[in-house]
């Protein structure tokens, strides 16, 4: 039985090397070819001949990418903290206040996760252009502010939320305002952190409303300028471009690294709750 056990352990451990490794080989098949000469990026070797560091140079000095990446930083942070305060607030108001037509707003914000979002493009973007908001950070962050999924999530966390916490604010003098700001909100790290990833991620791959809203090139992000290295004319350099999408990825890898012991126990709670 015990030799049985090993080996179904011993199994797994070797699928997970292999899935793990799998997952990390294209990050660094980019990070190799990153650092090689543009006349050898597109080989297929294991190790670059030469280390060019020039390439990462040229990134900065030839190319938007620093000033884009900058606008990504900008609009993936505010829209994350802003979508946090409100969709805590929302999913609250709906898990623990009762008022008229409360299950039907609940099932209205439900809906629109069934709109794919090419639907709503285009009224998106008239609605963006009568309060002017278009080629400004206005328009690249109010309407990626609302999204029902994370609403759901609040609202699901907030109602197996104890009573006896909102209780003992309520008789310590705590308004209902008061009770959620000092008391719901700080607790409730097990689904903010890992929504806090999710909308920054999102935010940050976030390529087709960016490249409908804006025009001028000091407000695009970094995967519009990505996608401007690659498709500039008939030539492409694959070595500066595949260096720019190192740049581009370490915000993300650094968010993660730094808060990965947070979405690990985040989703312990979760699965636990």
């Amino acid at each position: 039985m015990r030799t049985v056990r090993f080996n179904a352990q011993t199994m797994l451990a070797v699928i997970a090397v292999i899935l793990g490794l799998l997952m990390i080989f294209p990050i660094y098949l980019l990070l190799i070819s990153s650092m090689r000469s543009e006349a050898n990026v597109l080989e297929v070797t294991w190790f670059p001949v030469e280390f060019v560091w020039q390439n990462f140079k040229e990134v900065v000095v030839s190319t938007n990418m620093m000033r884009s990446i900058g606008n990504s930083l900008f609009v993936s942070i505010t829209v994350t903290i802003v979508a946090m305060i409100f969709h805590s607030m929302y999913g609250y108001a709906l898990a623990r206040l009762h008022f008229p037509g409360r299950n039907l707003i609940f099932s209205w914000t439900l809906s629109t996760l069934m709109v794919p979002f090419a639907v709503i493009t285009i009224p998106l973007y008239l609605i963006t252009k009568n309060f002017g908001m278009l080629n400004s950070y206005a328009g690249l962050i109010v309407p990626s502010i609302f999204n029902a999924y994370g609403i759901f999530l609040f609202r699901q966390f907030y109602r197996d939320f104890p009573k006896e916490l909102e209780e003992a604010a309520y008789i310590e003098g705590l308004s209902i305002a008061g009770t959620f700001f000092r008391i719901a909100l700080p607790l409730s790290r097990s689904i903010i952190i890992p929504l806090t990833i999710g909308f920054f991620v999102a935010n940050w791959n976030s390529y087709l409303w960016p490249l409908i809203i804006t025009q001028s090139e000091s407000l695009w992000v970094v995967q519009q300028q990505l996608a401007n290295l690659v498709g500039g004319g008939y030539y492409t350099p694959w070595n500066v471009v595949l260096a720019a999408a190192v740049i581009a990825a370490i915000p993300t890898l650094i968010l993660f690294f730094a808060a990965q012991r947070y979405l690990v126990e985040g989703i312990k709670m979760t699965g636990i709750k």
